[in-house]
């Protein structure tokens, strides 16, 4: 049976261990074993040193899986969740198979629009509120280096949702 990990920022929603108790089961209907970030092992540390052992255990939990799932959808602004995002990067160093969904194919200028304020540069771009070019017009929907790490580990972003990915795994 193939492992899967199962990235998002699902973590930060209230029900969030129930979410991931379905996410599992779904999985388990593809004939698929999915971990969570919540599978580690996290005894009594508080503060940075609960923290440091989350991450550790986060990592080792994708070193174990065959496959990442990403949810790529926005968080907290336009962008994918910080957590999520080094999750695929480490998964793709070490050469695992990415998979990733979000709710809607648009581009990044557009999400960045539509989410945080901008206006018209001297340039001819666009520029958001912190004074940052929005030239990064190619298409992709996602930063590109999370994109192109689940494209070229062979994987694939998709507009959908988790069941939709585990269809096509």
């Amino acid at each position: 049976m193939k492992k899967v990990y199962l990235a998002g920022p699902e973590v930060f929603l209230p029900n969030s261990i129930e979410i991931f108790f379905e996410y599992k089961k779904i999985c388990k209907e593809f004939g698929l074993e999915a971990f969570s970030p919540f599978d580690g092992v996290v005894t009594k540390e508080t503060g940075l040193e609960r923290a440091e052992k989350i991450f550790n255990e986060n990592y080792k939990l994708i070193d174990k899986v065959d496959i990442l799932i990403a949810n790529c959808n926005r968080f907290r602004g336009a962008l994918v969740d910080d957590g999520t995002s080094f999750e695929i990067g480490y998964a793709f160093a070490k050469n695992k198979k990415i998979f990733g969904y979000i709710n809607e194919i648009k581009t990044l200028p557009q999400i960045v629009e539509e989410s945080i304020p901008t206006k018209k540069h001297s340039s001819g771009y666009r520029i958001d509120n912190q004074g940052f070019l929005l030239n990064e017009d190619f298409g992709n929907s996602i930063n590109l280096m999370l994109e192109f790490a689940i494209k070229e580990s062979g994987g694939k972003l998709i507009k959908g949702n988790l069941k939709e990915v585990l269809k096509i795994i």
